[in-house]
């Protein structure tokens, strides 16, 4: 995730996180598929009385000006997490909707619940698989996604239907809330707004390659899909959905050895 959508989201979550945490009691928080680390580090300064650890499969963690506080590891969360049962007060992850089967999602949530201690916080945050306000082309790049992802197992739509919230219950996880956020996106929606299309054509462009391959898009009607769609989300006024689910490990968990 690059910085950019960190601070947006840090400015539509109005803070680094949505959990009720008790900042007196958390002596130990996780970071799932961290990236560069910025929340990571964030967080470590926030909670100078904790141990913050980001995990990730690709190894671009920072390598200079780390808080004391914070450290980094390289993990595929598709295998178990090598961390103890009952470990963390607050396990948070983001943003791995491209990355995860619904397989996945179940295997890895099980995992999170495994780890946090029992009466601790579960976040999870992801963006919607299309959004809203779509024109045509907009929609018909966001198509194009979504069957390039099928090619691998990825069903975009899961987040939703049945969604996370549901996921997190099925692992035996209460108190589960999910808060969904409309960005407005483009230059109608100011700063942010502007931001976040920035952001949304550079990952278009980023996965271009996956498109034309694994969707079988012409390169010719992609590219002036992109033109089209430029219009098209200010025409419309696009949003982003992003979903932000909580939810807390039972007191009384016991995990089976």
């Amino acid at each position: 995730m690059n910085e950019d959508c960190h601070f947006i989201l840090r400015y539509a979550i109005q803070g680094n996180y949505k959990s009720p945490l008790d900042k007196s009691k958390v002596r130990s928080i996780l970071d799932v598929g961290c990236g560069p680390g910025t929340w990571t580090m964030e967080i470590a300064n926030e909670f100078p009385d904790a141990t913050v650890t980001g995990i990730d499969l690709s190894s671009v963690f920072p390598s200079a000006i780390i808080p004391g506080n914070c450290r980094f590891l390289q993990h595929n969360i598709l295998e178990p997490f090598p961390f103890p049962d009952n470990h963390f007060d607050f396990v948070y992850q983001r943003l791995l909707i491209s990355g995860l089967t619904p397989e996945g999602w179940v295997k890895v949530v099980k995992e999170l619940e495994r780890i946090t201690k029992p009466g601790g916080w579960i976040e999870l945050v992801e963006v919607d698989s299309h959004g809203g306000n779509n024109g045509p082309h907009t929609l018909k790049i966001w198509d194009w996604i979504t069957t390039a992802l099928a090619t691998r197992g990825i069903v975009t739509s899961f987040i939703r239907d049945p969604g996370l919230e549901s996921v997190m219950v099925q692992s035996g996880v209460e108190n589960v809330n999910t808060v969904a956020l409309k960005l407005p996106t483009g230059k109608f929606g100011g700063k942010i707004g502007q931001l976040l299309k920035e952001n949304l054509f550079a990952f278009w462009n980023a996965i271009a390659p996956m498109i034309i391959h694994g969707a079988g898009a012409d390169k010719v009607e992609f590219e002036e899909a992109l033109r089209k769609a430029d219009r098209e989300v200010e025409e419309f006024k696009y949003y982003h959905i992003f979903y932000v689910i909580t939810g807390q490990k039972r007191e009384d968990s016991a995990v089976a050895l």
